[in-house]
């Protein structure tokens, strides 16, 4: 995975979202932080809430691929770090839902996280 590339990878994988991020309108287009901030973090709200386990499912695989693109490019973890984990790390019953489903990559990058902001 690839920084420059991670809007259309997130449409790749959930075609949903791309209505959703056209209507933002002109100021986060091309914007890979805002737009996971605005458009992927209320979806991922969404299905917890619905409690869909495969989307949770696809939505922590995707996750974990982020994680694990450290290699390939560093900014792809951080843009999980930042724009998705860290909005919603506050949200306990959200990442209490999500946990059963992370990868061990994306359990490391929220465990620092809890420690850092003292959930742990």
């Amino acid at each position: 995975m690839k920084f420059d590339n991670m809007i259309n990878e997130l449409f790749v994988r959930f075609p949903m979202l791309r209505n959703e991020y056209e209507s933002e309108g002109d100021y986060i287009k091309d914007l890979q932080h805002p737009c996971y901030a605005i458009v992927f973090v209320p979806f991922i709200r969404k299905v917890v809430f619905a409690n869909d386990e495969d989307m949770i499912q696809s939505i922590c695989n995707f996750m974990e691929c982020m994680a694990n693109s450290d290699d390939e490019d560093e900014l792809v973890s951080e843009l999980l770090a930042v724009s998705v984990l860290e909005s919603i790390l506050s949200e306990r019953e959200i990442i209490s839902s999500l946990k059963p489903y992370f990868g061990a990559k994306t359990l490391k990058i929220l465990s620092t996280m809890e420690k850092e902001y003292g959930w742990s």
